[in-house]
C-alpha cells in the first residue's frame, strides 16, 4: 500500500555529519597563505584569517585545533609567522595572560568598537576601526 503525502507536510531535515579535526598545517599558494585544518577522511578547509575560522567552527573544534597546536608548539619551535599568530590568538582564548600586550594596550584603545558574540562556542570578538582584533571566552575571567 502506498500513500501520497504532500510536501507542506513532510519535515525533512538535513542529516549533517561532523568531522573531528586531526591535523593542521600552513597552506601557501603564490603569495597567499593560510591555515589548512585537516579532518578526519582527510576532508580539508582552508582559513585565511582567524574570523574566517571562528564563523566556521564550534567549541569542539577550538578544543582540538588548541590541542594539537600546543602539541606542535612543545615540540618544535614554530618559526612561521602563520603558526605563531595560530598560537598566540588560541592561547589569549584558552591560556589568559596579565602580561600579554594586548591586555597592557587595551585600556588605550579608544576606537569604535564593533562587537560580536560567536553563540554555537561561546566566543566574543570585539574589534577597533584600527584593525585590532580581541577574541574572548565567554566563560573565562580575563584581565
Amino acid at each position: 500500500m502506498m500513500m501520497v503525502v504532500p510536501v507542506e507536510k513532510v519535515y525533512v531535515e538535513a542529516l549533517q555529519v561532523k568531522y573531528l579535526i586531526i591535523n593542521w598545517e600552513i597552506y601557501s599558494e603564490d603569495t597567499r597563505r593560510s591555515w589548512r585544518i585537516i579532518r578526519v577522511g582527510n576532508y580539508t578547509e582552508a582559513y585565511k584569517t582567524f574570523d574566517d575560522m571562528l564563523n566556521k567552527f564550534d567549541r569542539d573544534d577550538l578544543d582540538k585545533l588548541w590541542s594539537l597546536v600546543k602539541e606542535r608548539s612543545s615540540s618544535t619551535d614554530l618559526t612561521d609567522d602563520k603558526e605563531r599568530t595560530l598560537w598566540v590568538e588560541l592561547k589569549r582564548l584558552f591560556e589568559h595572560d596579565t602580561d600579554d600586550i594586548l591586555w597592557k594596550l587595551q585600556r588605550y584603545m579608544h576606537d569604535p568598537l564593533t562587537w560580536r558574540l560567536y553563540d554555537t562556542y561561546g566566543v566574543h570578538h570585539v574589534s577597533t576601526d584600527r584593525g585590532h582584533d580581541i577574541f574572548i571566552l565567554v566563560e573565562k575571567d580575563y584581565p
